[in-house]
């Protein structure tokens, strides 16, 4: 018996090792072959195939609601910015979304804080997937780091050539000064006719929107604005638009 546990040693050590390189491998065929149908089909049908793309597949999901996005997604259709920053990646949605909403030769940039209580980073997988949303003649650039750090204004200076945004999305730390720090360090970066939009401005669970709701009830009268909310008791989401006139 002591000869037969140690002979299935090796055995028993190597089911998860296999578990996991089969789980990996099974992974990254479903996000090819996502990514493949939305690049062959998904492209050519416009905003609902887009919307549809990001909520039925696991990969690149938007954690929206989906009548939200696609409110966004009109003014994003019409307004095609040509120089954009998204503050947020988490699994990739809205990075995806943008990509396919601006336009064909837009310079765009995502930051991604690596940890911390609304943080989380994403994998190096990941991170190939997100370099290739990209289309041919756009240039994505993803920035990992804490927005509020004094060299990020400067970095994003140096991406964008010192030209104003189109196109500003709030969708980081969530925490009241969080938010309003954001705002203050990069709306001022968005040019007169330009969009700000913030995620989560709708009353909910504090681990979930933070400061964001009450940030977005002080900076909206400020503002042109508009409010895209499927439900005012929904607990979290919600988008608020700002339009700089």
């Amino acid at each position: 018996m002591a000869e037969t546990s140690t002979l299935n040693e090796p055995a028993k050590e190597m089911a998860p090792r296999n578990y996991a390189l089969r789980y990996k491998l099974t992974w990254r065929l479903r996000v090819g072959w996502a990514w493949a149908r939305y690049l062959l089909v998904g492209r050519r049908q416009g905003l609902p195939a887009l919307v549809d793309f990001v909520f039925q597949n696991y990969f690149f999901t938007a954690i929206q609601v989906r009548s939200e996005l696609t409110a966004l997604g009109e003014i994003l259709a019409e307004l095609q910015p040509q120089r954009a920053l998204e503050i947020g990646t988490a699994r990739g949605g809205t990075l995806l979304f943008l990509t396919r909403l601006a336009s064909p030769t837009a310079t765009l940039a995502s930051i991604d804080l690596e940890g911390g209580e609304f943080g989380g980073g994403y994998s190096e997988t990941r991170q190939w997937f997100y370099e290739r949303f990209a289309r041919r003649r756009q240039h994505l650039h993803l920035i990992r780091g804490d927005s509020h750090q004094f060299w990020m204004r400067r970095r994003l200076g140096d991406v964008f050539g010192g030209i104003p945004l189109d196109y500003l999305f709030i969708d980081g730390d969530h925490r009241y000064e969080g938010v309003k720090k954001d705002f203050e360090m990069f709306g001022p970066m968005v040019k007169k006719g330009g969009v700000i939009a913030f995620h989560d401005i709708v009353e909910g669970k504090p681990e979930f929107v933070g400061g964001v709701p009450r940030f977005w009830r002080e900076i909206k009268s400020a503002y042109r604005h508009k409010e895209f909310i499927e439900d005012p008791q929904q607990g979290g989401y919600g988008i608020g638009v700002l339009f700089v006139d």
